[in-house]
């Protein structure tokens, strides 16, 4: 799989639209290397790419921590 697949089967979870992170429309045009302005969606990002990369988990954790820090 991509990261754009591993990103969309992400964004298909109906909680994002339910909780009203973000809505349909959005989701529809969102690609994973565009700024969504959802903090958990950056994070979902930051994830994907860092296991796709072949980061550990540290240093995954590390720049998650880091983005929700600043």
């Amino acid at each position: 799989m991509t990261r754009e697949n591993i990103f969309k089967t992400y964004l298909e979870d109906p909680l994002l639209i339910e909780k009203n992170y973000i809505t349909q429309e959005k989701i529809d045009k969102l690609k994973i290397i565009e700024q969504s302005g959802v903090k958990l969606i950056e994070v979902f990002k930051l994830a994907i790419n860092g296991n796709i990369d072949g980061e550990t988990e540290g240093v995954i954790s590390r720049k998650i921590n880091q983005y929700l820090n600043k």
